[in-house]
Order: C-alpha cells, then sequence, then structure tokens
C-alpha cells in the first residue's frame, strides 16, 4: 500500500521541470516522496532549497547543513532512482567559456537575441577585446602578502571547491553577511514564485579592463532597469546580482570597485532615462540602491572584490493596476528604444508592440490582486518574541534588572568579521568591562571590533599559543596576565599582537589543524576554577557576519565552551540578522545542539542599532553621562573611560559622582533604590558614595559626622598644605572593628572630592605606582600644576606595607619628574586596631583614633537619626549595625539580639549550618564572606530563577536571615559574599551557640573542615588557614602577642588540649601543602612539653616547606626547648650521666645545625622576595640567631654538670671556657665516669670546640641589626626593641662566662703582677666584655644606651691603643676600631685628654687602606675614609681627599656584598653628619640634634625625624653644613675641586626627593654618613627655593 502510495505521489510531480520548483514544493516533495521527517524538509525549506539547488545536492551537501546522514541517504537515493542528480552532484562543474560579454552570457543574452534582434552584447570594438582574463586575486591560494607567480587564470580545477551560502538578506543593508570567493549562492535564477520570495539573476561584469567607464556604466544600467521594471511588472521581489557566474550557477567571483559612488550616481541619474515620467518616481521608490557586499579570500581576508546587488520592491501601494515602459538603450545604434519587460522564467522578456502585451496588460488586475494577499499574508506571519529587548537583558544580567546588579562578575566576548559600517553601534562594548575577547576577525586591530573598542577602553592583544607558554600554575598565570585589571583581547585567526607579532589568517581547513588545539587548550585556562576563582561568568557569542560553515572557527569554539562550561546556562548568543541566526542555529544543531534549548540563549530579530540601544541603556542606569575630575583653579577635566581602565586598582571618586543618571529621573525607581540602599547600608553593609549623594541632596537626613571627623579633616588639609620632603603623606586612621571607621574615612573623601583628586585602592597592583601618578597628572602637567590626590587604603594587613606603598608611590613620582613643593599625595591609611588609642599614639602627629565608644555628642546625633529612621524605614529594627552603634555597642542589646535571632535553631539544618561558619569566620576575621554562588550552590538555590530580588538567598537562611547581610568582597570588587552583618554578633553567636546548643568553636572548626563544597573555594580556604595559623601581634594593632591564632587560644583555653590537637591535626590532612599547620601542631606541643609529638610535626612541616627560614626554626626550637627542659627542671638536680650528657649534646647540635639553616635560608629568602618585587613589606627572619645564642647558653649549663668543668671551680671553668674557644685540648685522668664524658666531649668536640665563635658571629649579627641600621616603621621599632633587650640579656650571660675582665678589674691590677701576653688577653676580655670588640659595637656608644658612656669609650680608646702599639698579632680590624673609637669619642667628649689628633687617625687610616686589596669587600676601612678624608674646603683638595670618590664607590660596593640582603628589609642609619667645623668636630651623632630639643617628650622628637620636620628648626640648621650639588638622575653629585671636575656621589633619602626636571639642576641639602654610603637629607631645589 505505501509503495502505492509513493508512486502516486510521484506521479504529481513534473520532474521536468524541476529546476523551477519552489522551496515549498521542495518541502513537499521531500515529506511526501523522500519520506523525511517533516522537521528535516523544515531545514531544507529554512534554507531557501529550491528544485534547481536540490538537483544539484550531494549527501555531504546536505548533511552540511543540518540533515542527519540517514534522512540525507534518502534524499540522495530518490533522486538517484528518478534520474535526476545533475552533474554538479558527481562532477566538477566545467569551466566557463573565455568567448565572453561582459555579464558572461546566459540565457538572459540569448532571450534578448531572440526578443530584439537590434539588441547586440556590444559595439565590434569592445568585441574584439572580448577574450579577457577574469579579474582574479592570488590571495585567495597565497599567503597574504604574496604574488602569484603567474598571470594566468586559475581553471576551475585549480579554484577552491565552493561550499553552498545564502544571499545576502532582502532588502537589507544592515546585515552582517559578507561572501567568500568561490562560493555557490544556494538559489537558482527564477522567475515570479510567490511573489515575495525574490528572484535572481546572475551576472559576471568582469572582463572590463578595457573598456570605458561609460560604456561599463551603461551596460550596468541596461541591465538594472531591465531586470527590475520586470520583476515590477510581474509583482515579484527580486535581485540582480553582478560578480556572480552563470555558468557554474551562482559561484561568487566579485568585481573591483574602486569608487562605489560613480554606480551610485549613475544609477540616481539614469533612472529618470529608463523611466518616463509620471512612473520614476514609483521606479525609485521599488529599486533599492546598489548594495556593495564585499567578497572575502577562502582565509577570511579581504579580497578588496564586491558583489554589486539591487533589490526590487514592487509594493501594492505602489503599483497597484500600473505597468511600467522603460526605454532601452542599443548600443549598435546609440540609440533608446521602448520595451516593456515581464519575467520570464528565470529570464526577463521584452514583450513590447506583441501579442502577449496585450494579454498582460488584462492580467494587470490579478496579478496586483496576488500581490497584495500575498503582502498581506507575509505582514500577518507571526514574529518572533516581541520581547526580545527584555530578553537580552535578562540574558546579559541573569534575570536582574541592570549590569551592576548582574547576576555575572565577568563576562567573555566571542566574535566574529565585522564591517565597517558596523562600528558606529558597537558602543555598548565600551560598558561592559569584558574578562577577555576572543575575536576571529584578522583586520580587528585595523577596522573593526578592536579598534573600535580602544578608542575608549584600554585592552591588550595577545594570540591563543601565548597561554600555553606562560610557565606556573593556573592562578599564577592569571595573576600574571592581570585578567580582572585588563582586558584580554585574544586573536584567534590572525592579525598583530601586543608585542607586534604577526600572524596570517587561515581558513577553516587549516584552522582546524593548525590552530583549533591552541584555542581549545585557551578556552581550558579561561574556564579554569583557579581562574575564574567561584565568580560567575557569562560567554557572550556576538555574530556580525553568518557564518556559513560547520567547520568554521567560530562554531568549534561554540562547542568546546559548551563542552567546558556542560551546558548552555552561561551562554548567549547576539545573532545580527534573522538569516545569521537561522544559519548559526542549523550548524549548532547539525552539532548537537537542541535547536529550542539554543533558541532560549539567542538574541535573533534585534538590529545592532537596537542591541546597542539597549545594553547602553542597561549598563548607564547609575552612571553620570560622563565622569568629570577636579583641578587646579576650580576646573574640571574628563576623566576617559580608557584613562580610567589604566587604574584598575583604584575606584575613582568623581567630582559629579552619582549626579545626572538615568535613575534618578524614574522617581519610582530612584525611591525604591534608595530605600534599598539606606536599609542595607544601616543593617551592616558597607557604605557606598550613593549614601552620602541622598544625604547631600536631601533625599535623606543629614549624615552622622563624628568627633574624630574634624581633627582627621584638620591632619589632611595641613598635610597637604605645608611644605615637606617627601611627596607622599600617610594619615592614619585606626579604629575598632566595626565602629565606623570605613565609613568616617570614606565621609572625609566625599566632602573633599571637589579639593581633591579622591580615589579608593581597591588592590595592590604590581604599578600602583603608576596608576596614582596616572591620577594626578591627568589633564595635568607641571606648569599647571597638580590638585593632590587622597587615597584611602583601607584594612592594609600591617603598617608597614601603607610605608612600602608611600615608596612605590614615591619612586613613580620621580620617575615621571614631577615637580612639587609640597605633598601632591595623602594616603589616608584605615586601620583596625584592637587598640586605636595605643595604635595612633606611636604615630600621634599624624593619627586619629575611633573606638566602639559613642560620645555624648555623637550620642544625640544617633539618637536624632533613629527618630529620622522610623519615620522612614518600617523595619528599623532589624537595623542591627546602626543600632549597635546607637545603644553605644551595649553588650546585653547584642546579646538579646542573638538569643533572639538563636532560638528554636535546627543546627542540623544546612542554613544553620551556614550561620554556624559564618560566625566563626567573622568572630575572628571580620572581612571573611563566603561567595554568594558557593552559599547558592551549598543550600541548592539558583539565583538566576530568583530574578531581581536579591535578598532571596538570605531569606531561605530561615530565622538568621536578619543577622546576614551580602557585600562585596575585599579586593574582589565584583565578587559578592555572604557575611555576619557586625563582628560583635558574631562573637556572641559563637557564645549562644556553645551555651543553647552546645557547638563548641572545635565542634565547628571540625565540621568546616569537612565541607568539600565549601572548601572548593581558595579565599575561603586562606581565610580558614589564616583563622588556624595566623598570630596576634600588637605592632598589627591586636591586643597582645599570642603563642597561636586567636581561635586556637581560644580552644586551648575554653576546651581541652585534645580538641586543640584534633583541630589542627584535621586542618593538616585536609590541607596537604600547608606547612604552618604542621607548624602550629609541632610548637603547641612544645608548650605542652610532648617534644616526641613535636619533633614529628616539626619533620612533618619542614617536608612541606622544605626552604622556608621559620620552620626550620621550629625545628630548632624543638630541640631547643627539650634540652631547656632539662636544663631548667628537675632532672637538673639529678647526677648527669654520660649517656644523658650524649643525649644533650646531640639535641644541642641538632638544633644549632637547624638554626644555622634558617639563618642561611632567611638570607636567601630575602633575595627571592627581593627579585619578586612583592607588594610587601619584607621581614628579615632573625629567629635562627638568637635560637643558636640561646642553645649555646644551654649548653653551658649543662657543661657546668660535667665534673671537670664544675662551675664552683675557677679551674674548671676556665678549662671549659678555653674548650670551648677552641684552645685546650682536653685530658681526663680521673675516673671511669670522667673517662666515659670525655669520650661523650670527644665525640662533640668540633661542634664544642666552636660554640664560643658561632655566640660571637650571632651577638656580631645582631650588633650590626641593631647600630647599623633601622626598621621602616616605629611599630616595628618598639617591636625590636624587646628583642635587643633579650639579646643584650643573652650577652650579659656571655660576657660572664667567657669575660673575665673589665676596664675597672684592668685598673685595679697593679703593673708588675702581669706579663705583656696577659695584659694583651685582659684588654681583649674587656673590650669584648664591653661590646667593642666590633665596629657596630663601638657606634652603639653614640645611641645613649650606656650610662657612662664618655669613661667607656675613653677606656676603649686606651685600650686598641695599647692592643695596636704592644700586641704584635695587632689585627687591621684593631686599628679600625681604634680610629672609629677616637671619632666616637670625640662625639661623646670632645675636649678628653685620651684623643688623638686627626693627622694621626687619618696617618693610620692610609696604613690601612695599603693593606686593602682591590678585590676585597670590607666597609670600615672606606666608611672610616668617607670620614676623615671629606674635603675641608671643596675648591682646595689635597691628595687623600681626590681619592673620595674612590672611597665612596668601594664603601658603596662593599655594603651591597655584604649586607644587600638585610638592606631589603632595613634602612642603612646615618651614623654620623656633617657639621659647621673643622677636624673631629665636623662630625656630629643624632645624640648631639637630640640635644637639641631635650624639653620635648620622646614622642615628639621621633615624630620630627618621622616626618623631616627636625631640618626646619633652626637650632638644627645652624649646627650642620649645608651643601649644594648637581641632580643627575637617581643622585646627587657634589663637584669639587678648582674646576669642579671631581664629582662625589650623594644618594638622597627618601630617594623620591631627587626629581627628573631638567629645569632643577642645583639642590641643597644636609649630608650624613652611613656604612651605605652618602647619604642626603633635607633636599631642597634652589631654583624653587629663589
Amino acid at each position: 500500500m505505501e509503495k502505492a502510495t509513493t508512486k502516486r505521489n510521484d506521479e504529481s510531480y513534473s520532474y521536468q521541470h524541476i529546476e523551477q520548483w519552489t522551496k515549498e514544493q521542495v518541502k513537499q516533495w521531500a515529506t511526501e516522496v523522500a519520506k523525511i521527517d517533516q522537521e528535516h524538509a523544515e531545514i531544507l525549506f529554512r534554507q531557501a532549497v529550491t528544485g534547481f539547488a536540490l538537483k544539484r545536492m550531494t549527501k555531504a551537501d546536505l548533511v552540511e547543513m543540518g540533515i542527519p546522514h540517514v534522512p540525507a541517504f534518502q534524499i540522495t537515493c530518490v533522486l538517484k532512482e528518478l534520474d535526476i542528480l545533475g552533474k554538479g552532484s558527481n562532477q566538477a562543474v566545467e569551466q566557463e567559456g573565455t568567448e565572453e560579454s561582459f555579464d558572461g552570457g546566459g540565457k538572459d543574452g540569448e532571450m534578448a537575441k531572440k526578443e530584439c534582434k537590434n539588441c547586440e552584447s556590444l559595439n565590434s570594438s569592445i568585441l574584439k577585446d572580448s577574450k579577457m582574463k577574469p579579474i582574479e586575486d592570488t590571495k585567495a591560494i597565497k599567503p597574504a602578502g604574496k604574488k602569484n607567480e603567474t598571470d594566468e587564470p586559475l581553471s576551475s580545477s585549480q579554484q577552491p571547491a565552493g561550499k553552498m551560502c545564502m544571499p545576502y538578506p532582502f532588502d537589507n543593508f544592515s546585515d552582517g553577511t559578507r561572501y567568500t570567493q568561490y562560493n555557490i549562492l544556494n538559489v537558482p535564477e527564477t522567475g515570479a514564485s510567490n511573489l515575495m520570495d525574490p528572484a535572481h539573476e546572475f551576472k559576471l561584469l568582469t572582463n572590463t579592463e578595457n573598456a570605458q567607464e561609460d560604456e561599463i556604466m551603461m551596460k550596468f544600467s541596461n541591465e538594472v532597469f531591465r531586470f527590475a521594471a520586470a520583476c515590477m511588472n510581474s509583482r515579484t521581489n527580486g535581485t540582480i546580482h553582478f560578480g556572480v557566474h552563470d555558468n557554474p550557477h551562482g559561484k561568487i567571483e566579485g568585481i573591483k570597485v574602486t569608487n562605489k559612488g560613480v554606480y551610485t550616481e549613475h544609477f540616481n541619474k539614469y533612472i529618470k532615462k529608463y523611466f518616463n515620467d509620471p512612473y520614476t518616481s514609483i521606479a525609485k521608490s521599488c529599486i533599492r540602491p546598489p548594495r556593495f557586499v564585499e567578497v572575502l579570500l577562502q582565509n577570511g581576508t579581504p579580497s578588496h572584490l564586491f558583489v554589486i546587488e539591487i533589490d526590487v520592491v514592487p509594493q501594492h501601494c505602489l503599483c497597484d493596476t500600473k505597468y511600467f515602459c522603460t526605454n532601452t538603450y542599443e548600443y549598435k545604434s546609440k540609440s533608446w528604444k521602448k520595451a516593456l519587460f515581464i519575467r520570464d522564467g528565470a529570464s526577463s522578456a521584452n514583450i513590447y508592440s506583441t501579442k502577449e502585451c496585450e494579454k498582460f496588460k488584462g492580467s494587470l488586475t490579478t496579478l496586483a490582486d496576488r500581490r497584495r494577499r500575498a503582502e498581506e499574508e507575509r505582514n500577518f506571519k507571526p514574529k518572533k518574541s516581541p520581547n526580545e529587548g527584555l530578553k537580552l537583558v535578562s540574558l546579559l544580567t541573569g534575570n536582574r534588572d541592570s549590569l551592576e546588579n548582574s547576576y555575572y562578575n565577568y563576562y567573555i566576548l566571542v566574535t566574529n568579521k565585522c564591517r565597517p559600517n558596523q562600528t558606529s553601534d558597537l558602543d555598548f562594548l565600551h560598558d561592559i568591562k569584558w574578562f577577555a575577547v576572543l575575536d576571529f576577525d584578522s583586520e580587528s586591530e585595523m577596522n573593526g571590533v578592536f579598534k573600535t573598542y580602544q578608542k575608549h577602553r584600554n585592552a591588550k592583544l595577545y594570540f591563543p599559543d601565548y597561554y600555553e607558554h606562560m610557565g606556573g600554575s593556573v592562578s599564577e598565570q592569571a595573576k600574571r596576565l592581570k585578567l580582572r585589571q585588563e582586558t584580554n583581547w585574544i586573536l584567534c585567526n590572525g592579525g598583530s599582537d601586543f608585542k607586534g607579532n604577526n600572524e596570517l589568517p587561515l581558513d577553516s581547513t587549516l584552522w582546524q589543524r593548525d590552530r583549533a588545539a591552541g584555542v581549545r587548550k585557551m578556552i581550558s585556562f579561561l574556564s579554569h576554577k583557579d581562574v575564574k576563582q567561584n565568580e560567575k561568568f557569562l560567554i557572550v557569542f556576538l555574530l556580525l557576519s553568518i557564518v556559513e560553515d560547520s567547520a568554521d572557527p567560530l562554531t568549534e569554539t561554540f562547542m568546546t565552551f559548551y563542552q567546558e562550561l556542560k551546558g548552555l546556562q552561561d551562554m548567549v548568543c547576539i545573532c545580527i540578522g534573522e538569516g545569521t541566526y537561522q544559519r548559526w542555529k542549523d550548524l549548532l544543531h547539525a552539532r548537537g545542539i537542541h535547536e529550542e534549548a539554543l533558541s532560549k540563549k539567542c538574541i535573533s530579530t534585534l538590529t545592532l542599532e537596537m542591541v546597542n540601544g539597549t545594553i547602553i541603556k542597561l549598563a548607564s542606569d547609575m552612571q553620570s553621562s560622563e565622569r568629570l575630575l577636579p583641578s587646579v583653579d576650580h576646573s574640571t577635566v574628563r576623566l576617559l573611560k580608557s584613562k580610567e581602565d589604566s587604574m584598575a586598582g583604584l575606584e575613582i571618586l568623581c567630582e559629579n559622582e552619582c549626579k545626572d543618571t538615568e535613575i534618578e529621573k524614574d522617581k519610582d525607581r530612584f525611591q525604591n533604590f534608595l530605600k534599598e540602599r539606606e536599609e542595607e547600608f544601616y543593617r551592616g553593609g558597607k557604605v557606598s558614595w550613593w549614601n552620602f549623594y541622598f544625604s547631600e541632596e536631601n533625599y535623606t537626613s543629614d549624615f552622622i559626622r563624628r568627633d574624630s571627623y574634624e581633627k582627621l579633616e584638620g591632619l589632611i588639609l595641613s598635610s597637604s598644605d605645608s611644605a615637606n620632603d617627601s611627596p607622599v603623606k600617610i594619615i592614619n586612621i585606626y579604629h575598632h572593628p566595626g565602629c565606623g571607621g570605613t565609613t568616617l574615612s570614606m565621609h572625609i573623601l566625599w566632602n573633599f572630592r571637589k579639593q581633591f583628586r579622591c580615589a579608593v585602592l581597591k588592590n595592590k597592583p604590581h604599578d600602583i605606582g603608576t596608576q596614582v601618578t596616572t591620577l594626578l597628572t591627568c589633564g595635568a602637567n607641571d606648569n599647571t600644576g597638580y590638585l593632590p590626590v587622597l587615597l584611602l587604603v583601607d584594612d592594609f594587613e600591617e603598617q608597614e606595607n601603607v610605608s612600602v606603598l608611600q615608596k612605590e608611590i614615591q619612586t613613580a613620582i620621580t620617575e615621571k619628574g614631577i615637580r612639587y613643593v609640597k605633598p601632591v599625595v595623602v594616603i589616608l591609611n584605615c586601620m583596625r586596631s584592637q587598640n586605636p588609642d595605643e595604635s595612633s599614639t606611636i604615630n600621634f602627629l599624624n593619627s586619629v583614633s575611633l573606638k566602639q565608644m559613642l560620645s555624648e555628642k555623637e550620642q544625640r546625633a544617633f539618637d536624632q537619626k533613629l527618630e529620622y529612621i522610623e519615620k522612614v524605614h518600617s523595619n528599623s529594627a532589624n537595623f542591627y549595625s546602626f543600632m549597635i552603634m546607637k545603644k553605644n555597642f551595649d553588650p546585653q542589646y547584642i546579646e538579646k539580639v542573638v538569643k533572639n535571632t538563636l532560638h528554636d535553631l535546627d543546627t542540623a539544618s544546612k542554613p544553620a549550618q551556614l550561620v554556624c561558619y559564618l560566625t566563626l569566620l567573622n568572630s575572628y576575621l571580620t572581612t571573611s564572606m563566603v561567595s554568594i554562588s558557593l552559599c547558592e550552590e551549598y543550600l541548592g538555590i539558583n539565583s538566576r530563577d530568583t530574578g531581581c530580588n536579591k535578598d532571596k538567598l538570605i531569606e531561605k537562611m530561615g530565622i538568621c536571615s536578619n543577622i546576614l547581610i551580602s557585600d562585596q568582597v575585599p579586593k574582589y570588587m565584583r565578587y559578592k559574599g555572604l557575611r555576619i552583618v557586625h563582628p560583635l554578633i558574631a562573637s556572641q553567636c559563637l557564645t549562644e551557640l556553645k551555651l543553647t546548643y552546645g557547638l563548641s568553636k572545635s565542634e565547628i572548626t571540625s565540621k568546616l573542615l569537612k565541607e568539600d563544597l565549601l572548601l572548593k573555594e581558595n579565599k575561603l580556604v586562606r581565610d580558614i588557614q589564616t583563622l588556624l595559623i595566623t598570630r596576634q601581634r600588637k605592632e598589627h594593632g591586636d591586643e597582645s602577642d599570642t603563642s597561636f591564632s586567636p581561635l586556637i587560644e581560644a580552644i586551648h583555653k575554653e576546651e581541652k588540649r585534645g580538641d586543640v590537637e584534633r583541630v589542627l591535626e584535621q586542618a593538616s590532612a585536609r590541607f596537604e601543602q600547608n606547612g604552618y599547620i604542621c607548624q602550629a601542631l609541632a610548637r603547641f606541643y612544645i608548650k605542652e612539653r610532648k617534644f616526641d609529638s613535636a619533633l614529628h610535626w616539626a619533620k612533618a612541616a619542614k617536608e612541606r616547606a622544605q626552604l622556608n627560614s621559620y620552620i626550620s626554626d621550629t625545628l630548632g626550637q624543638v630541640f631547643k626547648s627539650k634540652l631547656r627542659d632539662w636544663v631548667e627542671c628537675k632532672e637538673k638536680s639529678a647526677a648527669l650521666t654520660a649517656g644523658k650528657l650524649d643525649n644533650l649534646l646531640e639535641l644541642a647540635e641538632n638544633a644549632s645545625q637547624a638554626f644555622q639553616e634558617s639563618q642561611r635560608e632567611a638570607e636567601n629568602e630575602q633575595y627571592f622576595q627581593h627579585q619578586k618585587l612583592k607588594r610587601k613589606l619584607q621581614v628579615y627572619n632573625t629567629a635562627g640567631y638568637q635560637g643558636e645564642i640561646e642553645t649555646g647558653l644551654y649548653v653551658i649549663d649543662v657543661l657546668w654538670h660535667v665534673p671537670f668543668f664544675s662551675k664552683k671551680d675557677l679551674h674548671c671553668r676556665k678549662s671549659m671556657t678555653k674548650y670551648l674557644s677552641g684552645n685546650s685540648v682536653l685530658s681526663v685522668e680521673n675516673s671511669n665516669e670522667d673517662s666515659e664524658m670525655f669520650k661523650v666531649l670527644r665525640h662533640y668536640s668540633s661542634f664544642l670546640c666552636n660554640l664560643r665563635s658561632r655566640l660571637k658571629r650571632a651577638f656580631d649579627f645582631f650588633e650590626d641589626y641593631f647600630v647599623l641600621f633601622k626598621t621602616q616603621t616605629r611599630e616595628k621599632e618598639m617591636v625590636e626593641a624587646k628583642l635587643y633587650g633579650k639579646v643584650q640579656e643573652c650577652f650579659t650571660k656571655y660576657t660572664e662566662i667567657f669575660c673575665d675582665f673589665s676596664f675597672e678589674q684592668l685598673k685595679n691590677k697593679q703593673d708588675s703582677e702581669w706579663s705583656i701576653s696577659q695584659y694583651i688577653e685582659a684588654y681583649r676580655d674587656a673590650v669584648e666584655a664591653s661590646k667593642a670588640h666590633s665596629f657596630s659595637g663601638i657606634l652603639n656608644y653614640l645611641h645613649g644606651n650606656h650610662r657612662n658612656a664618655d669613661r667607656e669609650i675613653e677606656d676603649i680608646v686606651e685600650a686598641y691603643a695599647v692592643l695596636c702599639e704592644k700586641d704584635k698579632q695587632a689585627t687591621r680590624k684593631d686599628k679600625q676600631n681604634l680610629i672609629l673609637a677616637n671619632i666616637v669619642l670625640n662625639c661623646i667628649k670632645p675636649k678628653s685628654a685620651k684623643l688623638r689628633g686627626p693627622k694621626e687617625l687619618k696617618s693610620l687610616l692610609l696604613s690601612i687602606l695599603q693593606e686593602v686589596k682591590q678585590t676585597s669587600w670590607c666597609v670600615e676601612p672606606f666608611f672610616l675614609a668617607s670620614l676623615l678624608f671629606w674635603p675641608q674646603n671643596k675648591k682646595q683638595l689635597n691628595e687623600d681627599s681626590g681619592k673620595m670618590q674612590t672611597f665612596v664607590q668601594r664603601l658603596s660596593e662593599s655594603f651591597k656584598e655584604l649586607y644587600g640582603t638585610m638592606h631589603h628589609s632595613r634602612q642603612p642609619l646615618a651614623l654620623f653628619y656633617l657639621a659647621k667645623g673643622s677636624g673631629l668636630n665636623r662630625f656630629v651623632h643624632k645624640g648631639k640634634i637630640d640635644q637639641l630639643f631635650s624639653s620635648l617628650p620622646e614622642q615628639e622628637l621621633n615624630s620630627l625625624w618621622q616626618s623631616g620636620n627636625i631640618w626646619k628648626n633652626q637650632a638644627v640648621q645652624d649646627l650642620l653644613l649645608l651643601l649644594v650639588g648637581t641632580v643627575e638622575g637617581n643622585l646627587i653629585y657634589i663637584d669639587c675641586g678648582r674646576n669642579e671636575n671631581f664629582r662625589i656621589p650623594v644618594q638622597p633619602v627618601p630617594s623620591c626627593l631627587v626629581k627628573n626636571d631638567p629645569n632643577i639642576e642645583k639642590v641643597s641639602f644636609y649630608l650624613g654618613f652611613s656604612i651605605a654610603g652618602l647619604l642626603a637629607y633635607n633636599t631642597q631645589s634652589l631654583s624653587l627655593k629663589q
């Protein structure tokens, strides 16, 4: 039966005329005869497959357009059975004849000969040149830039096999379609089918090289208006294509068009000649002007050829029942003749003065009626969703109302070839901060999307393979690429990258082979969790032109993202043009993407103009139309987006912030927005600029001004207005967490936004100095002057890091050559502190404190504010952050809130568990948050479904929603997280969870450590590790120094010891790479005196961090603590056996080795940290030296218990000290026990005999560390003062053991009692006991730490005089120390009788300098030379002063070699200053200057030094000698000699003070002498002073 039906259906089709079938007939035949499913037949219909195309199609063609293999097989089988497959299905189309006219011949030519004998193709003169070569471009088969070696045309077999493609959308001038040369237009030349689908006619119009322009134009207009009149008379839409072969049918060649205007002008001029009035105006309305469709080469590059197309639209309202005669031009007679054209099949026939003419006129009414019905049917066809604009908004924002409030944190753009006329509608790209752009247009930077984007925004060009060869971990690579700061623009198919490398574009086949893998890897990198960091990304495909090929790079890219993201959920396609979408949908359908799913993620009916407008409105809703910066003299400059992009590390507060926004114009929306922002702030959210704007514009009541505001305001104004050495000033505000410190700081910025250029530091990029100077100099220069930058730094981890930031900005100012008299940058350092008052006291001249305590005045302000809030907000009772402050941080209020909130809490539920984790985190880390996306995943919520209701997540939390808030994660400005509204509430929640539900801190911590889902977020992992590891430090504003993190301390105090062990061991197992947790366990077991366990964990830590100096120190501490345990505990009262001695010395040796390893690692760490240029102050780990000292002293405590080293016996004591000094060999003749101990000592002899030298080396290290250098901050200085005290205690113990004599004892001895050698030994003991055996030890007498410094330094001078005179083995070091001791004595007691004269000291120094080899590194002799040989008169130099340049250079080189690593964390100290005087009186020390201010408290004196104001004091200026130098580069040179041909280099302090300004040559300064070289202080430009 089925067979019979098929036969019957088959017979109803006339295959003789298959080429005339319309696409509707093809679709019907496919379902009825070929028996394929309706959905597959629809593909044929959508692809506009006509009978002509069907006859020539292969199975491969059908599959490529999206039809599955089986239906495609069915179609080809049926066609074969019917024997109607065309030759084009099996073999290449034969080459067209070379005897061509301009139009390439064809049916129209033949018809014209039949209808009009006088109408010839061209006159005879042109026919002579008709055998011309077709226009070609060898770029189609050759790489760009190379020429074909032959001028012969390509044969058909040589030309690339063309792919089927669709024509440019009908009656459209804004679509993205471009043709590819040699592709085949998938439409036949047809007559009037359904009147609405256009008829097509192809004309080659090539071989025009030898023709005149007017001949070409006349041929062009003849063909255009003949075809147009035929379509108008037949009432069918139509398109005539020039530059397309008729044979092979529809093959795109292209025409060289040098001037498009010539065609357009000719068209407009001659339409009047072809159509007579009154029909000219109708013709103009029906015939569209020429459209020039660009033709690309096969590799996607321009061929500089075009297909010229003219569309004809004979609308019923224009044509009605009229008919249109035309004039047609005859080439032979060069005259015009009347014609009446109609469409006859695939040709245009002239029926003027024929029988057909009358018949045609009679059918006009019917034709007009058919046209009218066809138009109505087309107009009433259901269109795509009319809400595509809303759909676009929803897709881009994740169902939110604006880009600012978007569900997505970042966007990645993928785009293809852009036409020049599209660039004007790409403004929306500037309003989205793209994470990365994958651009497949090789000309993007010349005339495409990149060029347009770069006009307003910054981006960096890369090739995909750049991502393969970066090295390092994924997170390190992402950091290096600065993906969150600047857009990575990736050229995926040719172009030129930021390094200037060029790549040629490839066609689809070669791209698949050579580049697809690199693009896949790059997409995989962008999709990696360490790059995305749990943030939400949307992949936006912007198809500006049609994608024709299933192997197109864009298709492959789409599929790669689809696979990486495991679906379409975070993808959207914006297809410009209906045809673009249809083809895209079909290509992806063939790749397995369901049409329904894709359509939900596609925008297809909006024009590019509509897309542009929709997104611009979406983006600019809450932004000012333009952003303005204040400038000097009350002027204003525009802040361009590209300029703002270059300052990605700064959140810039503009002068017109929040003004002139679209949202404010919509009163209802603005009121809702205002209410939301205010409620969020009062609940505990971070204050925003909008909150200040609402108050300033009287939308809300006045913003509360804290008592500290006036002081802070005064500090900022005075700092910016005072002449200062440094261009960068720091103002500190120390505050308790949650008491409004950040709000106060931002309030100050808001009110100063017209007097300063204000910004908030968002993160710490490597080029922060450059970014700040960019803000400073925007629209300004040295001539105009600069408005200072007020930079808010909120909650840096440590005070020292703010100093590092200051130096980076200073360096950038120097390098940019910015002139200043007053500070040009003021850093407002807002820092949390548990002791704000104490922190501000340290830097009291530039600091303000804010505590958890309101003044009466502030309380009144909060009372008034509450009255206003209660009138406006119905839910004010939930404004806990505000109420806590209003209640003056009342603990009872907080306790009541928490009790009510946590009442009847189901602690087993997911929301409750999340609350428990947040309370733990926020109790100890106030800024910690869990990302919103992670919370959603944990609770099983999809916020995309919740739309604009952003509180849906918090509502889902249940009864705890009132204490939760979402906020921007610090340093991750696009990344939102969930936290507890106030740290005091979080702390009270922990207490309540323990009291009511028995949930201890250790239990909550253990549960958190088991949450695999939550712990996939890197930032949360870091926060938890901080929670477990980071100790409190007073120098960082904490209440006290702790041995463990506050959480571990609390667990240890409140719970069992085993709970600490359990939590840390669980954490160690969870974070397998983290050595610090094992270290914390080791230190915990040391404290518990469980040394075996401590050793196990210390070794585990060492395995995880093998080169870490702090962990090596902990390993040493384990051994040392066990040794100390014996020394300090009862075991020492028991008799010491040989076995125990062996055990104790083994511990000591192991400890010493670990501490020495820590010392080496500390030095390496300094080097590598400096190489990495970390944005953090480097700290020199001195623990290894301290540990070695303590271990050595414990060893001596142990040895006192050895019988023959008894402390009570003087001979035994001396024997031991000599042995430990390496000066004696032991011999024992006593008991067996002594003999066993002797064996033990001999076994450790190498360790023991070097003990004293190791101790001396460690003490010398500390002496250099404290005396020659200074810390970078006052806080660090106070901490190190404690360390110095401990070292001093150890040294006192050391001298009691090893130094038998002091200077007092020596004075009481008679000369006759001792020999010379005994005297020398005694003097050396006394020198060492006085810490004068080292250069830094002698210099230490200048610091005022010695009670009788004058008497002691006299003794030291005398001792070294004796040693240098009487000790034949006196060293160079002794002579250097003698010279230095004299200089120091002159500073302390200038009239001492024991002083040597300058001449004698210089003579001694010259002898020392002669001993120093050219290649040796030593700072002491060259430092002394820089002092003693400093020229008394710089115009008259003696021989020694003439070598000053060499001395300074050798000093600097030696310093870098010997102290280079220490210098990375500490600053060289000026040990002497050059004063007005002569001889040794020219050198004064800091103590001398301090004496001028003896009436000042120490704090004020320190502040004078820190601020640089010390130099402005008249008494100091009278004391010191002011020098003048010349600025060159980063140095100042003092020109000496009669002709000033001798130069001494001086380093300015701070280094920023040398300005790279050609106008500033001479500067004045005060000179300081340091171990690193000469230093210049208070550098002042002489030109500015005058």
